[in-house]
């Protein structure tokens, strides 16, 4: 009870040296969430201007005056891809594309309606501009695959047609009874339809060899990021810990604290608690502001997210007591920490330098990656925010964090002279 007792009163204290720490506080707290924004920012500018560039410029006349016409004219002006000015005959829609203005003019025929109405074959034309191969082939894809919708109604309509006549039933109904029953028919069977395409029979699925699907890709990126960046500036903390704690030695604090009745192991250990103090409002702050301004997901699991963390927060702790006890100066210990941070981040992924891991590839790289804390605290992340995985499904992460740290600790309390 006493050691829990020291431990605390020693993190106490330690928690009152580190917020005078505001230089330290600034690169642990405002330096990831500057360099998290501008690149969440610069991502989500492209990825929108790319959703809204305007990839080609349209012509369409519609000579038609039923209802086919329309709504094909309606269909061809909603694509978000394509820039379509609307004219009202055919020699002024295909002046642009003569003048190089146009990809294309989409001429929709005076008889369409008619035409599928009566089952007859008919065309949709598309005089496209030579000098734009490339985009001549995009309009006649995106034109087939919307006339492709108009002769399914007409094929699901002849085919109603004629199963009512053959059966007798439109004969002793009048003409507007007729059209009744037909419109109701067809109805019901391209409501049918259309449902089938929202909910298939069978669906295609995507996944990686390790059977995970992926989610979004901007979500999924974020995902990636923000906890990299969070991870590495965490494992600062490495450099000010161990720092702080030579520093206290060389300016004889320490053997006060020896003269009182304090276990080593407390005095390490309560130094420890302050610093993953530290490390968890890091992970709250930098989370809470990916999840509010960019839409990060944090996954489904907020169990594992917590242990996680404190886990992490443990090994970086553990990781500053043990460079303490290799460095001969509190400065030493210092540069030592920034170097670890920057050299262990590069090493175990934890710079979003590509949409995914370098290190999921396996190989060399994927072998000195396993190597880092960095890299299981990582992936922990990735995989219970952008992978909605479970608390169970981390357990390697968390168990591999957990006893690198405890050897740290080990190693720090054996070989860490307190009256130096």
């Amino acid at each position: 009870m006493k050691s829990i007792f020291y431990t605390l009163s020693v993190a106490w204290k330690e928690i009152q040296v580190i917020s005078k720490e505001r230089a330290w506080l600034v690169i642990l707290f405002l330096l990831p969430l500057m360099i998290g924004s501008f690149m969440g920012g610069a991502n989500l500018v492209m990825t929108r201007s790319q959703g809204n560039v305007i990839l080609l410029e349209v012509s369409l006349v519609n000579l038609d005056a039923g209802v086919f016409g329309s709504e094909m004219a309606k269909a061809i002006q909603a694509i978000e891809q394509l820039q379509v000015t609307v004219y009202s005959n055919v020699v002024a829609a295909k002046d642009p594309v003569a003048k190089g203005a146009a990809a294309a003019a989409i001429i929709i025929p005076a008889d369409f309606s008619q035409m599928i109405d009566s089952y007859t074959p008919t065309s949709v034309e598309v005089v496209v501009d030579p000098a734009e191969p490339e985009g001549a082939n995009i309009i006649t894809g995106i034109v087939k695959q919307v006339v492709a919708e108009f002769s399914i109604w007409g094929e699901v309509q002849y085919g109603v047609r004629t199963i009512l006549n053959e059966a007798g039933i439109l004969t002793v109904a009048s003409p507007q009874q007729a059209r009744a029953v037909e419109a109701q028919s067809l109805g019901v069977i391209m409501t049918r339809i259309n449902e089938m395409r929202t909910n298939p029979v069978i669906d295609v699925s995507e996944e990686d060899p390790a059977g995970v699907q992926p989610g979004p890709t901007m979500g999924s990126f974020f995902a990636y990021m923000f906890p990299g960046l969070t991870v590495m500036f965490i494992y600062f903390i490495v450099g000010m810990s161990g720092g702080t704690l030579l520093y206290e030695r060389e300016a004889g604090t320490l053997r006060r604290l020896l003269t009182a009745p304090i276990p080593r192991g407390a005095i390490l250990a309560g130094k420890m608690m302050a610093y993953m103090l530290l490390a968890c409002m890091q992970v709250v702050v930098v989370f809470s502001v990916a999840s509010l301004v960019f839409g990060t997901p944090l996954g489904k699991s907020p169990l594992g997210l917590v242990v996680l963390t404190l886990v992490v927060a443990f090994n970086a702790a553990a990781l500053g007591m043990l460079v303490a006890a290799i460095s001969k100066t509190g400065k030493q210990a210092d540069s030592i920490g920034v170097i670890l941070a920057f050299v262990l981040a590069g090493l175990g992924g934890a710079l979003a330098i590509t949409p995914t891991p370098i290190y999921r590839s396996g190989g060399f790289m994927g072998f000195i990656a396993s190597l880092t804390p960095q890299n299981h605290a990582v992936e922990g992340y990735l995989r219970l925010m952008a992978e909605n995985a479970s608390f169970i499904q981390v357990l390697p992460q968390i168990g591999i964090l957990l006893g690198m740290g405890i050897v740290f600790f080990l190693i720090a309390l054996w070989r860490f002279r307190f009256d130096k």
